[in-house]
């Protein structure tokens, strides 16, 4: 195809002009884009609902019983539970951006029913979705469809209209999905600008009351990404998996400060549960991620380290004083980096 996998000098072409579109748009102002992605939030959501009021009608139970445990998969039932944590995780990344986007809500009551009923809705959309297009065809050849697969269920119940429709809405809903990721992503330098964490260059406002240096600079960081997809041949799952374990360690700290937080101030009950299931839950998709995601990572965290070293030491005037744990912590992610860039190396070498 024309376009591959997402990790051809055509596809870079076109990623790239789109990073570069959603800034502009993104540089007019936070209530202009949030109008767009309004508009596109009911386009995605018609097919989705198009799916499953279909899949319904067409839903056979012996379809669905067929393999039951998965055996033709080869692996046990907990392997493959391990080997969809990082997707499964993926899917709820960015539950937080309400919170993240709170100074801009009328009331801040608002964020938090956001927040909740943004899990429930994608955690409802998503088990009705598998599950019934499990009822439709049988496992195998829902695996065999290409992406995105849900084309193909939709076109195998309504013939070639539903892979058309899916396929339309599809790009609308990831050119939705990416301008809210967008107005997400330049909060945090921003509001990371004002404390020091970031130089403090990224809390500058253009007269929109867009940070657009904070929005440049995750632009930017996202054409890096894009660049380093297309050298390396990866595809989106690759860059989906990288993308999830760099999420996965601050994931495991927010938990385990709430624990400690909650054991520390006898805090309720419920509230030390909360932190040990999201502490547990964490390290067992760290343990699901795998090694050689993780080292990939300190890639992006090391010049993220030597970044906020920058912005803490113009912000304060001083180097900042690392304390001996952090000191180890650093070594170890430069001990780390060796291994991290020979396993690029290598993979460069692959695509070529």
């Amino acid at each position: 195809m024309f376009f591959g996998k997402g990790n051809t000098p055509a596809a870079f072409v076109g990623e790239s002009a789109i990073v570069w579109a959603v800034y502009w748009l993104a540089a007019r102002g936070v209530k202009e884009a949030a109008g767009v992605n309004l508009v596109a939030t009911l386009v995605k959501v018609f097919p989705l609902l198009l799916f499953i009021g279909l899949a319904l009608w067409f839903f056979r139970g012996e379809t669905f019983a067929a393999d039951w445990h998965g055996a033709g998969m080869q692996a046990t039932t907990l392997t493959q539970v391990k080997d969809t944590m990082l997707i499964t995780l993926w899917v709820f990344t960015g539950v937080e951006g309400a919170a993240v986007l709170s100074a801009h809500a009328r009331k801040r009551s608002d964020v938090g029913l956001a927040t909740v009923l943004g899990i429930l809705i994608a955690l409802a959309l998503y088990v009705a979705i598998t599950v019934l297009a499990l009822g439709v065809l049988p496992r195998a050849e829902i695996a065999a469809l290409a992406n995105p697969s849900m084309a193909g269920v939709l076109q195998a119940m309504m013939g070639s209209a539903g892979g058309i429709i899916i396929s339309a809405c599809l790009i609308v809903s990831v050119l939705a999905s990416y301008l809210s990721w967008t107005l997400y992503s330049m909060e945090v330098p921003f509001y990371g600008a004002q404390y020091g964490a970031f130089p403090r260059t990224l809390a500058a406002q253009n007269e929109n009351g867009v940070p657009h240096h904070s929005l440049r600079f995750s632009c930017i960081t996202v054409q890096v990404c894009l660049l380093l997809v297309l050298l390396t041949g990866e595809s989106y799952n690759a860059l989906l998996k990288i993308s999830t374990s760099m999420i996965l360690v601050p994931y495991l700290l927010i938990g385990a400060y709430l624990l400690k937080i909650a054991l520390r101030e006898r805090l309720a009950p419920h509230i030390v549960a909360v932190g040990t299931v999201a502490t547990l839950y964490a390290l067992w998709i760290l343990y699901a991620a795998g090694v050689g995601y993780l080292l990939l990572s300190v890639l992006l965290y090391v010049p993220g380290v030597a970044l906020f070293l920058y912005a803490q030491t113009r912000f304060h005037g001083r180097f900042p004083r690392l304390q001996a744990g952090e000191i180890a912590l650093l070594a170890l992610l430069l001990l780390l980096l060796v291994p991290a860039l020979q396993q690029v190396l290598a993979d460069l070498r692959g695509a070529g």
